[in-house]
């Protein structure tokens, strides 16, 4: 700005000398020099104007393309067309693989929720049933997914939505076997579980070990009894085991963290996007335009995030045509699984936002996390095939922070309201150490299950508070600390973890759940109101 107005200053001075200089009829001068052009009138002369015939004072420009906002709009939904020659106006979004691999999470989860006790089959059988959704050849079978009264597209196969794909390729730290393309593991490693675990243990060994647990749970022939209020009852779910533990949600919350999340933060996001600017061999894209696009799928935000309100994308609420968390944006009868629906984390935004919608410091995670990941797709749509400026690049990588620790904030605050929600179960435990009844004890295994399972994945990120050093006084340990607080397991309403005594029993742990709390809220700045009550 200061720059800008210098240039009018010159201009208007420059006027003037010729003006005083160049003739002696002073007032003929005076009408062809005295005024500077200024179509709009915004007080920026049209030399300097990067929106000439729109008034824009402000001069903003987003994505420092040299055109302003006013006369050159910043897009509102995730939609790019081609910079190359031979491709105009060709879509150049790109994350089919990435949708793949949520539509596999959420149909493993799905697999592991349907279990019931099956003594026909062994726990070998049924493993194997759920490893065919991590490491299985997946592309002719048919996806489970679905969305109530609709049909979803492409499909039926997962192979019509993306060929070649796997988690178990794609989890944080690889799949052990040395082989094939790999996820990133941070430095100092995979921490935060300790039973069952190797002494350099990786993502892909704890989600074998759920299955396996899972799989034997289904086929022991035994139930899970606890005491209550009135007397000793057995547990029908087989996805829980003795001590409160809920599998099927493990599973789910610990892939989106250590393949989604880990995937899109500490790889895609960490793309060389200043030299991956050019096309890649025989796509309407560059290579950084698809790194960014791989990022933002496996966020999971439909392609017009921004038009949905946080109800509609937690699908509880709004406008029939959007209010289960999709909309047949282009009108073509179907919901395609690669831009019309929220899926995954996108979803966990919305619900933190609507939790904090009626506190003084509300939330607006949806809209700080969209727009980022708007605002860096158009800045990597302008260079592609070219170079990024110095300008470009500085505001690239504010959006990328911001895209990456807002996404992460999410999750984070939901492991919150987990922690909220398992202390409010303890304290429905009854005066003689008993559990109310068996939705009690199910309820604990869950919300215990979510609150760890989102809790191991923010781990997986570069740009998270506990590793950037951007909040004093905050480190990894912290977040090991964290994880440590809540142990392996819950403890139960007879003061017990894991079968052993927990000192100090359920108001200790309890206690050391709210520090654990008190933790998530310093390093992710939370404010204390939204945090006493997502």
């Amino acid at each position: 700005m200061k720059l800008k107005y210098l240039a009018y200053v010159i201009a208007a001075l420059s006027a003037g000398t010729l003006t005083a200089c160049g003739s002696d009829d002073s007032s003929s001068s005076s009408n062809n020099n005295s005024q500077v052009a200024d179509k709009d009138s915004d007080t920026i002369a049209d030399a300097s104007d990067n929106c000439p015939d729109t008034a824009n004072q402000d001069q903003k420009d987003s994505d420092a393309n040299g055109k302003g906002d006013a006369c050159d709009a910043l897009p509102t939904q995730y939609t790019f067309t081609s910079q190359f020659d031979g491709f105009e106006g060709n879509s150049t979004v790109s994350y089919s693989g990435q949708t793949a691999r949520q539509v596999m999470i959420a149909d493993l989860t799905s697999a592991v929720k349907a279990l019931t006790e099956d003594n026909s089959k062994t726990a070998d059988d049924v493993k194997s049933n759920l490893m065919f959704y991590v490491s299985g050849d997946v592309d002719g079978a048919n996806y489970n997914y679905s969305v109530d009264g609709q049909t979803v597209s492409p499909g039926p196969t997962y192979g019509d939505i993306s060929t070649g794909k796997n988690l178990s390729g794609k989890i944080a730290g690889g799949n052990g076997t040395g082989g094939g393309e790999t996820g990133t593991l941070l430095s100092g490693g995979f921490f935060g579980w300790e039973e069952g675990m190797d002494e350099s243990p990786l993502p892909i060994e704890l989600l074998e070990n759920y299955i396996t647990d899972v799989a034997t749970l289904a086929t022991d022939g035994v139930s899970v009894s606890i005491d209550t209020a009135s007397g000793s009852v057995n547990v029908d779910d087989v996805t829980v085991d003795q001590y409160g533990r809920d599998y099927d949600q493990l599973i789910q919350k610990f892939a989106l963290g250590a393949v989604a999340f880990s995937q899109g933060t500490a790889d895609y996001l960490k793309t060389d996007f200043a030299n991956s600017n050019a096309q890649t061999e025989g796509k309407a894209y560059s290579t950084s335009e698809h790194k960014w696009d791989e990022a933002f799928g496996y966020f999971g935000a439909a392609r017009d995030y921004n038009d949905y309100t946080d109800l509609e994308i937690r699908a509880k609420s709004g406008r029939p045509e959007y209010a289960s968390g999709y909309h047949d944006t282009d009108g073509d009868g179907l919901i395609d699984l690669r831009a019309e629906i929220n899926l995954a984390n996108s979803t966990n935004c919305a619900k933190r936002d609507v939790g904090s919608a009626d506190n003084t410091a509300a939330t607006d995670f949806t809209k700080e996390a969209f727009d980022a990941f708007l605002l860096g797709r158009r800045i990597l749509n302008n260079a592609a095939g070219g170079t990024l400026t110095d300008a470009q690049q500085t505001i690239l990588d504010e959006q990328i922070e911001t895209a990456a620790v807002t996404w992460e904030k999410c999750v984070a605050a939901t492991v919150v309201y987990y922690i909220n929600d398992v202390t409010g179960d303890m304290d429905n435990f009854t005066a003689e150490n008993k559990f109310a009844n068996a939705s009690n004890f199910t309820d604990l295994a869950k919300h215990w299950s979510e609150m760890k399972g989102f809790a191991l994945g923010l781990q997986f990120s570069p740009y998270s508070p506990f590793r950037s050093g951007k909040v004093a006084d905050i480190d990894v340990d912290d977040l090991k600390e964290v994880l440590s607080l809540m142990g392996d397991a819950p403890v139960l309403a007879d003061g017990t973890q894991m079968g052993a005594a927990f000192s100090g029993g359920v108001d200790q742990y309890k206690a050391d759940l709210l520090k654990a709390r008190d933790i998530l809220q310093k390093a992710y700045e939370f404010d204390e109101t939204n945090t006493a009550n997502w």
